[in-house]
């Protein structure tokens, strides 16, 4: 009797600890994390299923709340199964999307998505239209995470368009504001403060201190990238006292790496630093290794900058280290293996609704060509009678061993005919999968190569940069020059072999192109590399020409050609040497581009090897003969042609045609693919 009162009032007070925690759940995450803990304990001792999965998931939220982020993944993933086999559903789909949050911010990017996707499916069986908004919104936070914007900017839509649809109103300005950073990025500044303002508008009073944090920051971002950077200082402190006020240590980090940047575009590198190593301290204790990529790169830059390059190096080979850690050579492909699953499922789904729907039309037609034979039959016998019944089953009967002789020999026709397409295919599969083996090889090979030596290339740079500093022979310094020269053009050749296989593998993102923007901002990175005083550069840009292709594949395209002809001036005192950049409409509407230099010119005979892989125009190529066979490489990805002209006044003119949108020439190249 004594053990019964026992159990029964461990269990009323297992109720009341669970009770307690989700009370303070959105009010006192402290007294909240102490009371689930202690439920949960408590659920485990006497075996109640249901209160270890509320108390469990409680606690690995309210651990995730305190950063404490791989306690929280390990006690959700052992709830996890708990809830799915007793059908806990409601705290089964709570469970996926903290898990996947947890993932996300340990910049476990491919888990999270995994787990994302789970909840979507669950969501999407309910036809719950309100919940699969945050599957969709939680989803978009990923790919925004993976630096995939416009990906993040797809789901972020979707997530507004369910709400809209079933007018649901609830966390709205977090979408807004989401939507908003994800415009920032995309360097669509007006909207995204637009946005901004927005959700800032639909909470109004009742924003709360996460919202506001956020919109700060998303707002210092714009202004930032905007160069208004008084502003964007003023709004990133802002963001950062909210953070400092409600303990949030992301945004915390964030701010404080954004506050670092501005503080070296204003040389005050000491401030810089200061806040690098706060910023660096929280991500560090906090498991966000996302913003610790981000920490050890403004470090790197800063030193650099200060001329520090003992810690430069160091610095550089931290983020080296951790970027390839966390996008290691199996992240994309598990997303992509994540994101096809999901895809199959849908498909799979259409498919079978679809053969249903064939099998009734099917059933359907079988009916109407039965009633009307039957029909045919009944006119007949009516018309003609019994006399001539004998002499129509007769007539019959030799139409039936006709048809039936016909039938037997397309069925032995079709039957070799399926052997051969059967044989056919296996044997285009096994085809498929050996180029599909030696492609992924090749991709793997260029992408580990190409980081392998990367890290030992920084190193031999660093050192270098040091001994240039420590050693005084006039020899030796020769010598380091050359090696760090060298080692500086073997850095920008693994750069374009990365981009190349970038662009192999890359799905086109088509929008509008701005050639006055890319041309721009290329003549200002070149000028930055240096251009030479005595060199003329002329842009001239139709305001008509209006192209859709892929933006990041254009400017690839615009920047190796202008570079070549800046880089193969003549510098004869004798020349007046220039370089003109002609973008005109075509026929067609589509758009033609003309770099024409008057520099040393191009020696060789055959222009067509000019853009195969390591043919090079001059001995001043520092990039091993990769420049031309990446542009065109870029310009037959996105369906466009590439050339080489002589003019009648003895110029050198490269000359590339972009089509009005390279869909066709896309979808051609898959069809001719898939064969």
């Amino acid at each position: 009797m004594q053990a019964l009162d026992n159990a029964g009032s461990d269990k009323e007070e297992l109720d009341a600890k669970v009770s307690l925690a989700y009370e303070f759940f959105d009010t006192d995450k402290v007294r909240s994390l102490e009371y689930s803990s202690e439920a949960y304990v408590l659920a485990k001792q006497l075996g109640d299923s249901a209160q270890i999965v509320m108390a469990g998931r409680i606690k690995g939220q309210m651990l995730r709340r305190f950063d404490r982020l791989q306690e929280s993944i390990d006690i959700l993933t052992d709830i996890l199964p708990i809830a799915k086999r007793n059908k806990y559903d409601e705290h089964y789909k709570k469970i996926l999307n903290a898990l996947a949050l947890a993932y996300t911010f340990q910049a476990n990017y491919d888990k999270a998505l995994e787990y994302n996707f789970q909840s979507l499916v669950v969501r999407e069986n309910e036809g719950d239209k309100a919940e699969m908004s945050i599957a969709m919104n939680n989803i978009g936070l990923i790919y925004y995470k993976l630096k995939n914007y416009e990906s993040a900017l797809k789901y972020y839509n979707q997530t507004l368009d369910l709400k809209a649809q079933v007018g649901d109103e609830l966390e709205l300005e977090k979408i807004y504001i989401n939507r908003a950073l994800c415009f920032v990025h995309l360097k669509k500044f007006e909207e995204a403060i637009q946005d901004i303002n927005k959700g800032l508008s639909l909470c109004g009073d009742r924003c709360d201190d996460q919202i506001k944090i956020q919109g700060k920051f998303g707002l210092g971002e714009s202004s930032f990238w905007l160069g208004e950077i008084d502003r964007a200082e003023n709004q990133f402190k802002e963001s950062l006292n909210l953070a400092l006020r409600t303990n949030d240590k992301r945004f915390q980090a964030e701010n404080l790496i954004y506050l670092g940047l501005i503080d070296i575009q204003k040389k005050k590198y000491d401030e810089a630093i200061n806040h690098l190593n706060k910023a660096d301290s929280i991500a560090s204790r906090s498991g966000y290794n996302q913003l610790l990529v981000d920490v050890y790169k403004q470090f790197s830059f800063v030193y650099s900058q200060t001329n520090d390059f003992r810690n430069a190096t160091i610095y550089q080979d931290k983020y080296i280290r951790l970027t390839d850690s966390l996008f290691r050579e199996d992240l994309v492909k598990n997303i992509a293996k994540v994101q096809t699953q999901y895809e199959e499922r849908k498909n799979i789904a259409t498919i079978a609704s679809n053969e249903v729907l064939i099998k009734q039309q099917h059933n359907l037609n079988i009916a109407v060509a039965v009633i009307a034979l039957l029909a045919g039959l009944l006119v007949l016998v009516l018309q003609f009678g019994n006399r001539n019944i004998k002499r129509v089953n007769a007539k019959l009967s030799e139409a039936k061993e006709v048809i039936q002789e016909k039938n037997l020999e397309l069925a032995n026709k079709n039957k070799e005919l399926d052997y051969q397409v059967e044989k056919k295919t296996a044997d285009l599969a096994r085809a498929n999968t050996s180029l599909k083996q030696v492609n992924d090889e090749l991709d793997n090979f260029i992408y580990k190569t190409s980081h392998d030596i990367r890290g030992p290339l920084a190193s031999l740079k660093g050192m270098c940069n040091v001994a240039l500093m420590d050693v005084k022979d006039e020899v030796a310094l020769d010598y380091l020059k050359k090696l760090d020269a060298t080692a500086e053009r073997l850095n920008t050749i693994l750069t374009r072999l990365v981009i190349i296989n970038q662009i192999n593998n890359s799905k086109l993102s088509i929008e509008r192109i701005d050639f006055k923007s890319i041309v721009s901002d290329v003549l200002l990175l070149e000028r930055k590399k240096g251009v030479p005083q005595e060199l003329l550069i002329i842009p001239q840009i139709d305001e008509d020409v209006s192209v859709e292709s892929d933006k990041e594949l254009v400017r690839i395209v615009l920047e190796n050609l202008i570079d070549n002809a800046i880089k193969f001036y003549n510098d004869s005192d004798r020349v007046k040497s220039f370089v003109k950049i002609h973008i005109t409409t075509t026929p067609n509407a589509g758009a033609k581009v003309r770099v024409i230099d008057n520099g040393i010119g191009i020696s060789e005979s055959s222009p067509g090897k000019l853009f195969q892989m390591f043919s090079r125009l001059s001995e001043r190529s520092e990039t091993g003969g990769i420049g031309l066979y990446i542009t065109k490489t870029a310009t037959e990805k996105i369906g466009g042609k590439v050339g080489l002209l002589t003019t009648p006044e003895g110029y050198t003119e490269f000359y590339v045609i972009f089509p009005p949108s390279p869909y066709n020439e896309s979808e051609r190249l898959l069809r001719a693919s898939s064969f």
